[in-house]
């Protein structure tokens, strides 16, 4: 954000096209500054060919769940919503999960639903196929976006097939492509590389602008609705008794102040504040500082950034914990059905999909992604009768 002087007055301007090039461009790692661990090895000048740079920053889209609490609530709510349970429809499948040896494994919700974080934060999510000394896969482990680079590779029919770089503490390894499972948001920018959440950057960025503004002003006690102007003359002092019975003078602002904070009211009531002065010539006029809201006209700017928000996630407000003006009582029923039938279901197929994939790769099971069973939201607002009537149409 550039701030500019425009006519006497401090304005903001975002540019999309600098936000995206200068906070979220992607640094290249120095490869050559770190040293090859494992077998697997490429020549340096084959790396330097054929290593593909991210689109943009993984790191910095990653950091948009810290700054925004309701980018990071869409985001929970919808792993949360996807992974509401692991159970699977096929029995091979199923008996490989229990015997699955490496750690982390004994609840396969938590590995996925790290997974998934990356891949709605950033478009890519990389999990990795944990193999003992007889190569067997044993189990999965979660790779970051941040440690991972991508190398250019084809099959023998001419298919992209990349090969996988993990990067980390100096060190760099190569993985085959067989031994990265890559769940990865398709985008224009890279036939490798996945993306997401730069429709939203442009939002997060404004109202962490406008949080601090608010935090600045409240730390600096600036939240000042309006100045009180005497004009033509002085208040008058106020001559009161103390706890002891003696007279005492009272500055005209303590008579001000008391009295205004006794008039407080609703916005919808009317009260009438009688401020007396010796000087007839006296006038008292309030100048609102403040020309639209209370906190500088950034209520109706947060709750449209907040909207594009949702908007982009296809997420209902209310699961963020954002109460909508006229619907507090209403049915939630509607509205999560919608969410999952267009959102969750879609997204929990596409997982399904892609771990189907890599189990017949290594055992052809013809599994598809009916056999993995992630849970149906809809089932919690299903009435007993409606449960009755699906359990007699399938006979259990």
């Amino acid at each position: 954000m550039r701030v500019r002087k425009i006519g006497g007055f401090k304005i903001g301007i975002v540019n999309t096209e600098d936000l995206l090039s200068k906070n979220y461009s992607f640094t290249p790692v120095n490869l050559d500054s770190m040293r090859w661990i494992g077998k697997n090895k490429i020549s340096k000048s084959a790396e330097k060919k054929r290593v593909i740079p991210a689109p943009y920053s993984m790191g910095n889209l990653l950091k948009l769940m810290e700054v925004d609490e309701y980018h990071s609530g869409c985001i929970s709510a919808k792993i949360n919503t996807t992974l509401m349970q692991a159970e699977f429809n096929n029995a091979k499948l199923k008996k490989w999960f229990m015997d699955a040896e490496y750690p982390g494994n004994d609840d396969i919700t938590v590995i996925l639903s790290e997974f998934l974080k990356f891949f709605l934060a950033c478009g890519n999510g990389f999990l990795m196929k944990m193999r003992n000394t007889a190569k067997q896969w044993v189990g999965l482990e979660r790779l970051l976006p941040t440690e991972v680079q991508i190398v250019e590779s084809y099959d023998e029919f001419g298919f992209f097939k990349p090969d996988f770089i993990q990067v980390k503490n100096g060190k760099k390894k190569l993985f085959s492509g067989d031994d990265i499972i890559h769940f990865k948001n398709p985008t224009h920018k890279s036939n490798a590389w996945g993306l997401a959440c730069l429709p939203v950057a442009i939002n997060i960025e404004i109202l962490e602008q406008v949080k601090t503004f608010d935090y600045n002003n409240f730390k600096n006690g600036l939240l000042v609705g309006y100045f009180m102007i005497v004009e033509g003359g002085s208040l008058k002092d106020d001559v009161v008794e103390d706890t002891e019975g003696n007279e005492v003078l009272k500055d005209a602002f303590t008579v001000i102040e008391e009295t205004l904070q006794a008039a407080k009211g609703n916005n919808k009531s009317h009260t009438t504040i009688l401020i007396e002065t010796e000087n007839k010539d006296a006038k008292i006029r309030l100048e609102p500082l403040r020309q639209q809201d209370r906190d500088g006209g950034f209520i109706n700017l947060k709750k449209d950034l907040r909207e594009g928000i949702f908007a982009y996630h296809r997420v209902p407000a209310r699961i963020v914990s954002q109460l909508i003006p006229g619907q507090l009582g209403g049915d939630n029923k509607s509205d999560m059905l919608m969410f999952y039938h267009f959102v969750i279901k879609p997204l929990q197929h596409r997982l399904g999909q892609v771990l189907a994939q890599e189990f017949n790769k290594e055992y052809q099971w013809n599994l598809t992604a009916k056999d993995f069973d992630f849970g149906n939201l809809t089932s919690i607002f299903e009435s007993e009768d409606e449960k009755l009537f699906k359990s007699n149409r399938t006979g259990g």
